[in-house]
């Protein structure tokens, strides 16, 4: 029985990752799947699973359905942008038992283009399943952008050697520099003070405008 169930979550876990991504032409760079929460309910018609499904993703989700008629796998979609690409997707599938139904919830976001994360959408999915009364679906956490600009707070950017258009590097947030021909290295800003470890290790200063670096190595950045 514990072969079978696993079964079932990782179809249904297939179904839905394929369906996200059959939803555009150009596929989403990463998704995060929801995969666990099941139910089993004795003593209950098989056809009010079907019921609640199609009930619950169509509260949350559009172009809800069935797979294929009779087979209590449902399906829905999240809003599609100009392409056609579905941010978040969700299956919702019903088990015949002896007496009752097993039902299982997968959901898949993509993080680009999904307000809300996976757990919170099978999380909605299932009180809306069980007739709980569903908090709105939570927002996923808005990444901190990347700092641009002449900051003097960091060194984040594009960097010219001695000025010299040919000698691009490239500071990125993690600390981290590369030259033109991918070498790398680190820096670290402390006040104006900045370490830069590259073919050994320089003591540089960051104007006030945060547009210079001066020392061993000149840099000017471009903003």
């Amino acid at each position: 029985m514990q072969m079978i169930r696993r079964f079932r979550l990782a179809a249904a876990a297939i179904v839905v990752t394929v369906a996200l991504f059959a939803s555009t032409a150009s596929s989403p760079a990463a998704i995060v799947l929801s995969v666990g929460i099941r139910l089993v309910i004795p003593n209950a018609p098989p056809n009010t699973c079907s019921n609640k499904a199609k009930a619950a993703l169509t509260s949350s989700l559009s172009s809800v359905g069935e797979t294929a008629p009779g087979v209590g796998i449902w399906i829905g979609y999240g809003p599609t942008d100009a392409t056609g690409h579905a941010g978040s997707a969700a299956v919702i599938h019903c088990f015949e038992l002896d007496k009752g139904y097993e039902v299982t919830f997968t959901c898949t976001v993509d993080p680009g283009d999904s307000p809300y994360t996976a757990d919170a959408l099978c999380k909605t999915l299932d009180d809306k399943f069980q007739g709980r009364t569903a908090a709105p679906l939570a927002a996923a956490a808005t990444p901190t952008p990347e700092p641009t600009g002449c900051a003097t707070t960091n060194l984040v950017g594009t960097w010219l050697m001695n000025n010299s258009s040919s000698q691009k590097f490239v500071f990125t947030v993690d600390g981290q520099v590369t030259d033109p021909q991918g070498v790398s290295g680190n820096w670290n800003l402390d006040g104006d003070k900045v370490t830069l470890t590259y073919y050994g290790t320089s003591t540089l200063k960051l104007s006030s405008d945060g547009k210079q670096l001066t020392g061993s190595k000149n840099f000017t950045r471009q903003c």
